[in-house]
């Protein structure tokens, strides 16, 4: 079952491209199956969605409803077969018909004009008389083919549903890309910002639409006579919201340094990614409903002003060695924190609740350890330290040439602070390795 939609009013081809692919987005509202068809029409595959909406009468009207919301001007038609409703649909006879055995009769009414064949054909059936698609249906089919191809012969039975016309659907494009030209320069980035709020709304109405979110915005500025700016914006977790994709712009503008005037500018988004099916709230323990999404903001605020490279997730790997058992991610999980996440900022890493079959691993962990001096190593034997906790032997990586072999200890000293140390086996050196809160 094919609905067919004729707009009379688009007839520039390029032009005409670009408005049909945008309107294919509302019509996969009704259906997952749009085509387009050259150079002012869309079908639509509905036989699936008759019994989602209840019956053919109510999804006919429903996506004609679009079109007059839009409003644009619209001739639309149903049939069993895609050229059929096409032909009526250019015709501009409106009908929904959904039995095969009714179309010979319907069709034969409509002109062969409504086939849009090549203009030598029309008028060479015209000098013929014939003129209605009935015409057509009473020729000898090996005359006609002789006389005007097997492709029109083709098209009949197409029509007809005798013989099936795959159809190439439309894809969506897979990422956001749009792009404004300014009337006069723009020098001032409280203008700049101003002139991107509508690009945003329509980036987050993009995304809304096909379900899903991004975890990246980048922003092209062009000048005159200097290469653009790129400024690339990360976000903490996947989301579509238009609140925090203006919050992320809006903190990365205010640090920018605008080298020369803007001519216009192009927003593109980062590749497009499934939402989850609830909002992640890491602070909702703290209750009231201003705690919500105050995590991720945060996140992408502290992005925004220290850069990409400062703020990251941690993950951590099947790995015995303290230092190679983690590694950076760029997609921050602000849900309740699960071992081996976490979140590191600047320096120093924080470990959110890493465990080991052996003793607890330390909330900070040193870049890198740092080696006791004597008199310090002097008083974890001498009543000033207690060695709490140890020795925990890790012994590894021999297959990579960076082998470690260590007797890891949690050292407690007098005003109660807890130190994860070892002793290194070769050198018989101590060193610090972490701090637990």
């Amino acid at each position: 079952m094919w609905y067919a939609v004729v707009f009379p009013q688009l007839n520039e081809e390029e032009q005409s491209a670009a408005v049909l692919r945008r309107l294919c987005v509302h019509a996969q509202r009704f259906t997952s199956l749009v085509s387009i068809e050259m150079p002012n029409a869309l079908l639509l595959e509905i036989r699936g969605s008759v019994k989602l909406f209840g019956s053919l009468e109510v999804l006919h009207a429903g996506i004609d409803a679009a079109w007059s919301g839009l409003k644009l001007r619209a001739h639309s038609a149903t049939a069993p077969s895609a050229l059929a409703a096409l032909w009526f649909a250019r015709a501009g006879k409106r009908v929904r018909i959904e039995d095969c055995g009714f179309l010979a009769g319907e069709l034969a009414e409509l002109p062969v004009a409504c086939t849009s064949w090549d203009a030598e054909r029309l008028h060479t059936l015209r000098a013929m008389g014939v003129t209605r698609v009935g015409d057509l249906l009473r020729l000898p089919r090996a005359g006609m083919a002789r006389r005007f191809g097997r492709a029109a012969v083709l098209d009949m039975d197409i029509a007809l549903a005798r013989q099936d016309a795959p159809r190439r659907g439309f894809v969506p494009r897979e990422r956001f890309c749009e792009r404004c030209d300014f009337e006069t320069e723009i020098e001032v980035i409280a203008y700049l910002q101003k002139a991107l709020e509508p690009l945003i709304g329509r980036c987050a109405k993009f995304l809304r639409e096909r379900q899903v979110g991004v975890l990246a915005l980048e922003l092209r500025l062009r000048h005159r006579a200097r290469p653009a700016t790129r400024i690339r914006v990360g976000l903490s977790s996947v989301t579509s919201e238009h609140r925090r994709l203006t919050d992320v712009m809006a903190q990365k503008l205010s640090r920018l340094e605008l080298a020369a005037p803007i001519l216009g500018m192009e927003l593109l988004c980062g590749a497009l990614q499934p939402l989850s099916a609830g909002s992640l709230d890491a602070f909702a323990a703290l209750g009231g409903a201003c705690a919500r999404d105050t995590a991720p903001q945060l996140v992408e605020r502290l992005r925004a002003r220290l850069g990409e490279a400062a703020v990251y997730g941690i993950r951590s790997i099947p790995e015995h060695r303290p230092e190679a058992a983690w590694r950076r991610i760029q997609e921050l999980h602000l849900g309740v924190p699960s071992p081996g996440s976490g979140l590191r900022t600047g320096g120093r890493m924080i470990d959110l609740g890493v465990t080991d079959e052996g003793m607890p691993r330390p909330v900070w962990l040193l870049d890198e350890p740092v080696m006791l001096l004597a008199s310090e190593v002097q008083q974890l034997h001498q009543g000033e330290g207690i060695l709490e906790q140890g020795p925990e032997r890790i012994e590894s990586g021999w297959w990579d040439g960076k082998d470690i072999a260590r007797d890891y200890y949690i050292a407690r000293h007098a005003g109660g602070i807890r130190q994860w140390v070892f002793q290194e086996h070769r050198s018989k050196c101590w060193y610090l390795h972490g701090v637990f809160a």
